[in-house]
Formats: C-alpha cells, sequence, structure tokens
C-alpha cells in the first residue's frame, strides 16, 4: 500500500478510496483518480463484471435511447459503434473493453454488495459492510450505484403468486427461454415494455401489451453507420467535436431557455403557456399516429394525457407498427388480477399467457422510499435515509453532503444534467476526485461540504427549478416519477450542461471543510434548512 499523506492519528484505512459499483460512473471515477496519481482504490461490486445495468439487462430489443455518438465516456471514445442507436450488448462490450484497456480488472472486487456504509467519527474512515464478505475500510467513498438499480420489489398486480407459467422481468431475463411460439402478456409501456413488445410481437403466438398510461413514442431515426462514417469518426478531434456540438444544442435550445429564461416569468404566465405547448405536441403525435397505426380505436388509446415533457418519452420506432400485427393486442382495460393461466380484466375477460413480463418499474434515486434506513450512516448517527423522509431529497450538486464527510454520490437527488448518462456520471465523478484530491494535498484528513453552501445551493437550485416544478406539478396533467412522494420535483439538476461541467472543475474549494482529523464542525442535522420544492 502506498504511503498515506494524512498525519499518523488518523488510522490507516484498507483503501484510501472505495468505489461502489462499476457501471460507467464507477468505471469514470477509477479513471479520473489514477489520472490525480491516486491508485490505492477498490471497486466494489454486487455483480459479477463491469457494465451496471447493461450487465443486468439484456432482454430482447435492448438498445440505448440516446445516439451512441453521445452516449460514451469522453477518455474512451468509440469510433466503432455498428448503429447509431447500439444494442445493449455493444454497449456492455464497449464498458467491459474499456474497463480492460484502463487496467480496472486488477482492482475490481466482484460479487462484494455493500449492505451499509458508515462513518467512524474517531477513526475518520467509512466502514463497509459486504454481504457474506468481510467488511472493507476507506478513508473515501465514492458510491457510483446507479440510478435504476432494483426493480420495484412489490408488483401491485393481485394473484401473481397463483401463476403457474413464466414470469420475467427486464433485469432478470432468462435467455434460454424461448418465445417463439409463446402467448405474451406484457405488463407496462415504459421504454423496456416498448422494447420488448417491438422485439417479440413478429414471433409470438399472441402477444397482449397492457397499458395503465400512454406514452409518448417518438421515431427513433436509426441505421447502420456505413464505414465512410467510421472512418471519419477515427479522424483525431472529431469525436469530441460532435460531442461538444450535442452538448451546446441541448444547452441552447432546451436547457437554457427553462433554467435562464421561463424562470423568470410569473407561475400565471408558465401555467398558461406551458399547456399550449402540450397541445400543439399532442396535435402532431395524433399525425404521427394516423400515418403508423392503422386501427382508429388503438389511435385513440395510444395518445397522451400529459404533457410530452411529464414523462422521459419512449424513443422507438418499431413499436407502433408492431401494434398493427394481427396477433399483437394492445388492452387497457385495469387488470383485475393474475390467474394461473394468464390475466383477468376488470370487464371480465380472461387472457391466457405462457409468459408474464413484469415491466413495471424501478426503484429510482429520487424516491425517499429508496432509501433504506440504517444503511447510510454518517458523522454523529446522522442516517441518510430518515433524514430524506424528514426533510425532502436534497444534497450539494447532486452529489455531496453535510454530515456524510468524505463521501459523494454519482447519482443523487437534483443531479442529472443533460441528455447523456454517461457525460452526466462523468462530471459528477470529477468534483468528487477533485475534492479528494485537494484534501490529499492538503493533508486533510477529513473533508465534508458545509452547511452554508448546502443550504445556499438548495436555494439556488428551487429558484432555478421552478418552472420544471410549476410544469411537473401544475400543467402536466400526470403524477409521474418526475414527481415523488414528497411532491418534490428532484430528477433533474436545473443546471446547463456547461454550466455543471464548469462547476465540476472550478466549484468554491471554501464551500467544503477541510480539517486533519476530526469530523468538520458541521451544524448538526436539525439546523440544516428544510427546503421546499
Amino acid at each position: 500500500m502506498t504511503e498515506s499523506p494524512f498525519a499518523p492519528r488518523v488510522r490507516r484505512p484498507d483503501y484510501e478510496v472505495a468505489i461502489i459499483g462499476a457501471g460507467p460512473g464507477g468505471i469514470a471515477a477509477a479513471h479520473l483518480l489514477r489520472q490525480k496519481g491516486i491508485h490505492d482504490f477498490v471497486i466494489l461490486e454486487r455483480g459479477d463484471d463491469f457494465g451496471g445495468t447493461w450487465r443486468d439487462n439484456h432482454y430482447p430489443g435492448l438498445a440505448v435511447d440516446i445516439p451512441t455518438l453521445w452516449y460514451q465516456l469522453s477518455f474512451a471514445p468509440n469510433p466503432h459503434w455498428t448503429r447509431l442507436f447500439a444494442p445493449g450488448p455493444e454497449i456492455q462490450r464497449y464498458l467491459q473493453d474499456t474497463a480492460s484497456d484502463l487496467g480496472l480488472y486488477e482492482r475490481l472486487r466482484a460479487n462484494s454488495e455493500v449492505v451499509r456504509q458508515q462513518w467512524d467519527d474517531e477513526a475518520g474512515i467509512w466502514r463497509l459492510e459486504i454481504r457474506d464478505r468481510a467488511p472493507v475500510t476507506a478513508r473515501f467513498v465514492i458510491s457510483s450505484v446507479g440510478g435504476y438499480v432494483n426493480a420495484k420489489q412489490t408488483v401491485d398486480l393481485e394473484g401473481i403468486e397463483d401463476f403457474t407459467g413464466t414470469i420475467l422481468r427486464p433485469n432478470a431475463w432468462d435467455d434460454d427461454y424461448d418465445t417463439k411460439g409463446k402467448r405474451i402478456a406484457v405488463i407496462g409501456t415504459g421504454s423496456s415494455g416498448v422494447q420488448i413488445t417491438a422485439a417479440l410481437s413478429a414471433e409470438a403466438a399472441n402477444l397482449d401489451v397492457y397499458q395503465r398510461t400512454p406514452a409518448w413514442v417518438l421515431p427513433k431515426i436509426d441505421f447502420d453507420i456505413p464505414p465512410a462514417m467510421r472512418r471519419a469518426l477515427r479522424i483525431p478531434g472529431v469525436l469530441p467535436v460532435v460531442n461538444a456540438a450535442g452538448r451546446l444544442a441541448m444547452d441552447l435550445f432546451m436547457v437554457a431557455p427553462i433554467v435562464h429564461v421561463f424562470s423568470r416569468l410569473p407561475d400565471r404566465w408558465l401555467r398558461r403557456l406551458m399547456p399550449l405547448y402540450d397541445g400543439w405536441s399532442r396535435l402532431l403525435y395524433r399525425l404521427l399516429l394516423r400515418s403508423v397505426v392503422e386501427d382508429p380505436a388503438t389511435r385513440r388509446k395510444l395518445v397522451p394525457r400529459y404533457g410530452i415533457l411529464a414523462k422521459r418519452p419512449v424513443i422507438s420506432s418499431t413499436f407502433l407498427p408492431a401494434l398493427n400485427n394481427p396477433h399483437t393486442n394492445l388492452i387497457t382495460t385495469p387488470i383485475e388480477r393474475i390467474t394461473a393461466t394468464g390475466v383477468r380484466t376488470t370487464d371480465g375477460a380472461e387472457h391466457p399467457a405462457d409468459l408474464l413480463v413484469l415491466a413495471t418499474g424501478y426503484e429510482l434515486w429520487t424516491d425517499p422510499e429508496t432509501y433504506r434506513p440504517d444503511t447510510i450512516l454518517g458523522a454523529r448517527g446522522f442516517d441518510l435515509a430518515e433524514y430524506y423522509r424528514a426533510h425532502g431529497l436534497r444534497n450539494y450538486a447532486g452529489t455531496a453532503h453535510p454530515r456524510l464527510p468524505n463521501r459523494w454520490e454519482i447519482v443523487g437527488p437534483l443531479g442529472f444534467v443533460g441528455f447523456a448518462w454517461p457525460d452526466y456520471v462523468e462530471t459528477v465523478a470529477a468534483h468528487a476526485v477533485r475534492i479528494i484530491d485537494e484534501a490529499r494535498r492538503r493533508g486533510a484528513g477529513v473533508v465534508a461540504v458545509g452547511t452554508d453552501a448546502f443550504n445556499s445551493w438548495n436555494d439556488l437550485m428551487r429558484r432555478r427549478g421552478r418552472v420544471a416544478h410549476v410544469y411537473y406539478t401544475k400543467c402536466a396533467g400526470l403524477s409521474t416519477y418526475f414527481v415523488n412522494s414528497q411532491t418534490d420535483t428532484v430528477y433533474y439538476r436545473p443546471q446547463t450542461i456547461t454550466g455543471s461541467r464548469r462547476f465540476a472543475h472550478r466549484s468554491p474549494l471554501s464551500d467544503y471543510q477541510f480539517s486533519r482529523t476530526a469530523a468538520p464542525s458541521g451544524r448538526p442535522a436539525a439546523h440544516l434548512k428544510e427546503i421546499s420544492a
């Protein structure tokens, strides 16, 4: 182990840095640590390999919903993508290859699920409990567990335990199960449900799609990337320019107007203007449905009742045409219960099925219920889950909390910015690694964001996020995952991509408190200002 720069009174842990999670965020954090000359780290992963959600999800039809040229880490540009929207297995191979090229497999501890994180005030270290393995201690923790990690534990379907056929989930797909000629029921029309439906429609004997809420399904302009385009992408500097252009376009045409222009308008204006935008979008969507879906009754079922930005639109050019298949049925009558042989709807109809696909969603980082008590414990007995339940989901820059010293999370409330997940997690990882490096430079054993900076940041986010909050809660017409159980809207970080990247590298170091041995003199959690959305 390399010599520690910290004072002798600070106890030496097993590792200087522990990264929890081996998805894109974990890979980015590890690479950035090495760039700063920090080599004493471990990557703790509950699965058996790198890849995160792309390792766990391998259902039929899986593909990215962002053009792949923007869905990659900046330090690992890939000019060899086969399609503009790459299939899931190709993205998984990209992440594995990136980890291998960076020499990260030697730092990976696979099948090591962290079940508890506890800060030791006296020693100034984190103690990480690993399921069925010895605990690990680390000076710093970067939690990169992702945003869509666990499928919802409970499914609100009576009788599910009575079903005698096969039940599959998108993140637990059995690749050996033969779907050809089967009677299939897909429950849910989010991204995974739409992709699975489109992939299985042609080969199923019968496929029933159970839709509770119609989604905005927008066309995916996808194609094989031709050899000439791949050669052009291999030219040095081309891919960085393409990525920069994408960020700039997103900022200019969407993020900046919402965050910096519309946020200055009175609420009464917003409540009038935004429904007009949704109405125009709905008119255009009806024209799209008319051109693609043959049956008028099916078209009427597919028109969303909520605003186009109230949920993330589903990107697919194959789902709507699949509904023209005579053996594929869109069912909007509510499900009464699951029976031994299929699905019974509230109209009394019995729908036989051999396979149930439960595409019913995931636990999200924006829901207070996702955080379990007694799993993330900070300074002076602080419990993150209890704090979130009492005061709402708040942190600093989507990553840090005053009562969690030496810890950052890559995916946190009010954190997501931009439109490409790898770009987002790399940005947050850069902030965390910068502060760790600064602590080492100062010889500080403990660092935590100050409570004044924490409160000021959340005040700023509340002001800048006002447009989104008004839209999601007053205009959208539907309660979605963008609004959590506390009616907070903490999915998106109301900041431009350019601004977030600048912040990651140039944020005021004075926002943090650095000390050698004792925990920073932050005020107790009760003094952290409660900020309503």
